[in-house]
């Protein structure tokens, strides 16, 4: 029935989760909110088991969690030298040290999902979960980014491809020349240099003709870092089609979201500046150079 519900294959947004806990606040079963999502209903009830949260007992009202507790009598299960007279059922250790104890359930509702909506909610005070869109959504990006983590290949393949590319590195080739010569090889050559960075493969990146003359590169402290208030002016330039000299000039501004576009007759420099040169006359040289650094 799930195949027949269009749009059932796509995974569930921020919003569709925010709709869910809507929906659950107001006691609709899954079977509803599925209706109105376009989704299987335990495509529902997996969303919800995954990302549901556990609410603990409540131990400032009830403290003891056990079955027993209002017809228990018992005293001095501590089995204490000195015998405590009082009854053990208010001491919040009872549970602890008490050889009778069996926690209190819900029966088969146990541990269910409690909505804002529901009438027992006030009342329960045992472990219960709720379902937050928020927490849901971030969990769900979290495990997604996490199961990206890593090298996507199965250990076969990767002694197979070791086996294969090692033995033609160490004898000066370099990944695009492999690749070139193997196409049975699906990977990229971003792909073997990463493999080898990472050390999967047994050729490490000594082993690399080019690589190891190249210098490490040392971070620079980024500009907008140091001068955040910099206004700043993107400039590119559009080629027509083929057979066209003219071109587009477009100036964007970030500080007021305003693109200007220049139509050039060709792509010189010349056009370039008369365009700048043009801009400054219709506005103050004071904002140009305020709004436009060079």
């Amino acid at each position: 029935m799930s195949n027949l519900i269009p749009g059932n294959q796509k995974d569930l947004a921020q919003e569709n989760r925010v709709f869910i806990e809507t929906l659950l606040n107001n006691n609709m079963p899954f079977k509803e909110i599925a209706k109105y999502l376009c989704k299987a209903p335990s495509t529902i009830s997996k969303e919800i088991r995954k990302h549901r949260i556990i609410r603990e007992h409540n131990d400032f009202s009830s403290p003891n969690q056990c079955i027993h507790r209002g017809q228990c009598h018992l005293r001095n299960v501590f089995n204490r030298a000195a015998s405590c007279q009082k009854e053990c059922r208010p001491c919040n250790a009872c549970n602890r040290h008490c050889n009778r104890f069996e926690k209190e359930t819900c029966g088969p509702f146990c541990m269910r999902l409690m909505s804002v909506g529901s009438p027992k909610r006030a009342q329960c005070r045992q472990e219960r979960y709720f379902y937050k869109a928020v927490t849901a959504d971030r969990h769900y990006h979290t495990v997604l980014s996490q199961s990206r983590v890593g090298i996507n290949i199965s250990e076969p393949n990767m002694e197979w491809l070791d086996s294969l590319v090692t033995p033609l590195i160490r004898h000066g080739q370099t990944p695009y020349m492999i690749l070139n010569a193997h196409p049975e090889i699906k990977s990229s050559v971003k792909t073997l240099y990463n493999y080898i960075d990472s050390g999967a493969l047994s050729v490490k990146n000594i082993d690399l003709p080019r690589k190891v003359i190249y210098k490490l590169r040392r971070p620079h402290p980024s500009f907008m870092t140091e001068y955040p208030d910099t206004n700043v002016v993107k400039m590119d330039m559009v080629v027509g089609c083929e057979g066209s000299h003219k071109v587009f000039l477009p100036l964007y501004f970030h500080c007021c979201k305003l693109m200007i576009i220049y139509l050039l007759p060709d792509k010189t420099f010349e056009n370039s500046f008369a365009s700048l040169t043009e801009l400054e006359r219709h506005i103050i040289f004071i904002c140009f150079g305020i709004y436009i650094p060079l």
